[in-house]
């Protein structure tokens, strides 16, 4: 176990999320953290439940971007990678440092999805060249295809336009164009030989997702909450984010 390990933090901004970056998610953080690296990105927006649109996908791309960017910057040491719509409620950085130890990556379970088990929003890598061999292979490869449009990729498969075949993903059974970075992650994990070389684990449920959080009769002791329900604006999302916070520091 090493206790001096740093553990760097990494989180993407758009327009529509910074009001919950400033007034909810800086607030909740622990200050704990080696340093904190945000991007921001200005010229394109998205709110929520725009998954598998233009602008989200671009910016899913930056995001992947600026963490390959990050991994080289903090070579030696971790990163953690955190979505803005979380709330925290403990100090966990020895606890992902310990998770990292024996494991290339470490997950969120992604419990919405069974095909795609890993959630990108909580999610840490050792800043490892073996890593980093994998992001310049397989995940950057994969995620220049989230900056081309639906309608353009199908015209370049219909138009039979050679494309990398790694543009495209079979993790419901069939050819599918990537919706985001989660897509474009869990694919890559799972359907090429780096990949499979990686040791990859999944976080305890403590990191919560949506719908996961016991109030009563629980004494578990929960680390951080996601708001991942689709269909919220701004404002219920960060609504969500406040009752729940309140909620478990009034347990």
């Amino acid at each position: 176990m090493d206790e001096t390990k740093p553990l760097h933090l990494c989180v993407v901004i758009s327009d529509s999320y910074f009001p919950i970056y400033q007034k909810i998610f800086k607030r909740t953080l622990p200050a704990e953290f080696d340093s904190v690296n945000v991007l921001h990105v200005r010229d394109h927006n998205s709110a929520p439940g725009c998954v598998g649109e233009r602008n989200f996908k671009v910016i899913n791309y930056k995001k992947l971007e600026f963490v390959a960017k990050q991994l080289l910057t903090h070579e030696g040491d971790n990163l953690l990678v955190l979505d803005i719509d979380i709330v925290c409620f403990r100090n966990f950085k020895q606890e992902i440092n310990d998770l990292l130890e024996n494991n290339d990556m470490v997950f969120q379970h992604n419990t919405h999805y069974e095909n795609m088990p890993y959630c990108v929003g909580v999610w840490a890598l050792q800043c490892s060249r073996k890593n980093l061999m994998f992001f310049g292979e397989e995940v950057l490869p994969r995620s220049t295809a989230l900056l081309l449009t639906e309608e353009r990729l199908n015209e370049l498969y219909y138009n039979e336009t050679p494309v990398p075949a790694c543009w495209q993903h079979r993790l419901n059974g069939e050819l599918e164009h990537y919706h985001g970075d989660q897509c474009v992650v869990n694919a890559a994990i799972l359907e090429s030989d780096l990949g499979k070389e990686l040791n990859v684990s999944l976080l305890p449920d403590t990191y919560a997702l949506s719908g996961q959080i016991e109030f009563n009769n629980s004494d578990k002791d929960y680390v951080l909450y996601h708001a991942t329900s689709g269909g919220q604006t701004v404002i219920e999302k960060a609504e969500t984010l406040v009752g729940v916070y309140e909620k478990m520091k009034n347990r």
